[in-house]
């Protein structure tokens, strides 16, 4: 049983194991089996791999590769989505998040069993790839089929949305009219979390070196490049923030100097200590927005604070000793208040 009183959800479990774990395993087995068994043997050595925009077909590959290419897309992201999701489902987490990541997994592992069995069914029999048909059918059919999966693993899934308890103001600190006082924390993203981030800018940065070496086109090369500079951007600016409180609102500003968020005492209309889970309610981590009208600056899961803004809208940042910093902002709105 969880600490908030939620107890984990087993059928939600269940489910999700069953639509983002034993589907997908169960449909890339089968595009597996009949390529193996029934296309394989009729298929030419070398078959077409990709199509240009005019649905002609312009690479090529050894036929034995289909089936492995089966395998590790149409269980990689699946794997990759479970591997996210399990740790924060089987501690009762919950949220839409999790039902889409699921739904998720089944539509991927269907759209790319599909495609890559169709595409080798079509060319069985043929002398030379070159003959290869049009790829538009197939195309069409793996969209369908990953349209159906999803939509079925959707609603497959329990809904497990909140309660919708809301968390109480914190205690204000004691102050008295003069005082000043000043909170300050730096948080920061979990190292875990920050070598994902890193490998995954190496990867494509490493794509793009060997685009560049093996020939492609330079529009394919530069826009990897393009995609590892954003992605690097993107990490620097946001594995660590600092967050400040004091007689002007909430200061939480970036390591680098951007981004930088304010919010000004006077729009303050409460703070609170809450918990996070970054999965289950702003699905994922980093700068993130939620339901309910909630932006977060979110590095981890656990505690956070919560300011309720004079428009309605919610502003979250994951941060140690998340209690006082609320408290000495509702000590400082409450004072503010009552000054005439």
């Amino acid at each position: 049983m969880t600490v908030d009183g939620t107890a984990p959800s087993r059928p939600a479990l269940r489910r999700f194991m069953l639509v983002a774990v034993w589907l997908p395993v169960a449909l890339v087995a089968l595009g597996v089996a009949v390529q193996l068994l029934l296309l394989l043997p009729q298929a030419p050595a070398t078959i077409a791999v990709h199509w240009n925009a005019s649905g002609e077909a312009d690479r090529f590959a050894p036929a034995w590769t289909q089936p492995i290419a089966t395998v590790v897309f149409g269980l990689g992201v699946p794997v990759l989505i479970a591997l996210t999701s399990l740790p924060g489902l089987r501690r009762g987490d919950h949220g839409p998040t999790y039902r889409l990541m699921g739904a998720t997994a089944a539509a991927v592992s269907a759209m790319v069993s599909v495609a890559l069995t169709w595409t080798l069914a079509m060319q069985a029999g043929l002398d030379s790839a070159a003959d290869a048909p049009a790829v538009w059918p197939a195309l069409v059919t793996s969209l369908v089929a990953a349209s159906v999966a999803g939509v079925a693993a959707w609603f497959v899934q329990p809904r497990g949305e909140s309660t919708g308890a809301v968390t109480p103001p914190a205690i204000p600190l004691a102050l008295s009219a003069h005082e000043q006082a000043l909170w300050m924390r730096t948080t920061s993203i979990a190292r875990g979390a920050a070598i994902a981030i890193f490998a995954g800018v190496l990867v494509i940065a490493l794509s793009a070196a060997v685009a560049g070496v093996t020939g492609a086109e330079p529009l394919l090369v530069w826009f990897l490049v393009g995609v590892a500079v954003l992605l690097l951007a993107i990490a620097a600016t946001t594995l660590a923030f600092h967050v400040r409180v004091d007689d002007s609102g909430m200061h939480v500003e970036s390591v680098l100097g951007i981004p930088r968020y304010h919010v000004p005492l006077g729009d303050i209309e409460s703070a609170a200590r809450v918990d996070v889970n970054p999965m289950g309610e702003f699905g994922g981590w980093g700068l993130r927005l939620s339901t309910g009208g909630r932006f977060g600056v979110v590095l981890r899961a656990g505690e956070a604070i919560e300011v309720l803004r004079r428009s309605g809208t919610r502003f979250v940042v994951t941060v140690d000793d998340a209690a006082t910093g609320a408290a000495l902002l509702e000590a400082l709105v409450s004072r503010a208040a009552a000054r005439p």
